[in-house]
């Protein structure tokens, strides 16, 4: 049976107990239950009657089961189209077709080679919530995703931009059957918890699904949406944070006049994300007010789509599903530790920042997932064991030789410096006409007049 076979049989068995109800009441109107095509379609309902002057009893109780049982088959054997939308959610879901087949590699993975990390992990044993629009079970994540909706629209991706950020994340290897797409971490589970079902959410919303995905188990938890500070969106993180969910947030996209600082990015102990182009230059349009931590692709991305594969995706919200892909290689491959150690390992192994708004720069998977984590503090290098070397030493002077040499050597040294020193004062006393000179030091310790950044 179908989950909207499910929800038309509940409701009818929700109104049991109203039809025995008025079947023990004295009341001067009757009460039947109406069951057509469209009620079924929709829910049942109660039909009021008037009085037709003549004092009646309500149906009898076999005649209700019998409605009921003719209700039942209606609703498990109803016809449902192949591409039936599910209950309440928009027109023109899912979206458009996009493209069928990606045919070259595209640049982010080249830029961040994280398939070179797959040697230590793929992600396996982790999960990643994805908290936005919903992902579809689309052929690369297929048997890997688990839903919840919170929109009650069902857990369908109208809008699409769920599905893209699962599958840069979890994305399965397909490169044996041609396609050079993939995600970051494929062998990562993901978790998607439905907050919208349009370009525009709610923040409460948003708080309701960071809260459900730490509570469901998450490891690390992908949020791809910027809003502004809230009590409630701050308690949800801070309840996150408390169950050692590691938390990675785009740190915002700047258009229309807006700019951040944006949330839950700028909160202490998320991992920030901000966006750069194939020259590794920052995103025009990637927010610096924002506390970016580090970056990752996000101008001219490739990822799937409900329907197809898409390419040009621009946005920190493709940049922070890299780096929560990262994140679920790390929890992975050192499973004991804490969300704290995995955010500290991204940030100390990036490639450096370039500027405002780059925080530690570009995330570096295979560094991230190689360097060995240090509780509470940076990652160190794999141990090397020293090997004992044998170093040659010169043959012993005698100690006349040796006072004899070192003298000769400090007496030239001393009247060569005597000669220096004579020819610089006599040049700047004179052009000064012996007057004392003057030094400026500037407080914090730099060059007079600079600005620094």
């Amino acid at each position: 049976m179908s989950r909207i076979a499910l929800g038309r049989v509940s409701q009818i068995f929700s109104l049991l107990p109203r039809v025995w109800l008025h079947r023990r009441r004295r009341a001067s109107r009757r009460v039947v239950v109406v069951a057509n095509s469209s009620a079924i379609g929709s829910s049942s309902a109660l039909r009021s009657i008037p009085p037709d002057g003549r004092s009646r009893r309500p149906r009898s109780t076999r005649h209700a089961l019998a409605v009921l049982g003719v209700a039942l088959i209606a609703a498990v054997q109803a016809p449902v189209p192949a591409a039936a939308s599910e209950p309440g959610q928009s027109p023109g879901c899912p979206p458009d077709l996009g493209t069928s087949r990606i045919t070259a590699e595209p640049w982010a993975q080249q830029a961040l080679d994280f398939s070179s990390a797959w040697s230590q992990t793929r992600g396996q044993g982790v999960t990643v919530a994805v908290v936005d629009s919903g992902v579809d079970d689309i052929a690369q994540l297929t048997g890997r995703v688990t839903s919840e909706d919170l929109t009650q629209t069902g857990t369908l991706d109208c809008v699409g931009h769920g599905t893209e950020v699962a599958a840069i994340i979890a994305a399965s290897d397909r490169q044996a059957q041609g396609m050079p797409f993939e995600g970051v971490a494929p062998g990562a589970s993901i978790l998607s918890v439905k907050v919208n079902n349009t370009d525009q959410g709610s923040s409460a919303l948003l708080a309701n699904g960071i809260f459900d995905a730490a509570f469901a188990g998450a490891g690390v938890i992908n949020v791809s949406i910027t809003t502004s500070d809230t009590p409630g969106l701050r308690s949800a993180v801070a309840y996150a944070l408390s169950k050692d969910v590691v938390i990675v947030a785009a740190g915002g996209n700047d258009q229309s006049g807006a700019s951040g600082p944006f949330y839950p990015a700028s909160y202490p102990g998320v991992l920030s994300v901000g966006a750069v182009a194939r020259d590794g230059a920052l995103a025009p349009f990637s927010d610096q007010h924002s506390d970016v931590a580090v970056t990752a692709p996000g101008v001219d991305v490739t990822s799937a789509w409900p329907r197809g594969y898409l390419t040009q995706l621009n946005g920190t919200s493709y940049a922070t599903a890299f780096v929560s892909g990262v994140a679920a290689l790390i929890r992975s491959r050192y499973p004991t530790v804490t969300a704290g150690q995995v955010v500290r390992q991204i940030e100390a192994t990036a490639d450096g920042g370039t500027g405002p708004g780059t925080g530690a720069g570009l995330v570096n998977p295979l560094e991230a997932v190689t360097a060995i984590p240090l509780p509470g503090g940076a990652p160190s290098a794999s141990p090397v064991v020293p090997k004992a070397v044998s170093v040659p030493r010169p043959p012993r002077l005698d100690r006349g030789t040796r006072a004899t040499a070192l003298a000769v050597t400090l007496g030239s040294l001393g009247a060569a410096a005597l000669v220096v020193l004579g020819a610089v004062v006599i040049s700047q006393g004179r052009r000064r006409g012996w007057h004392a000179g003057r030094t400026t030091i500037p407080a914090d310790g730099g060059v007079p007049d600079d600005t620094w950044l």
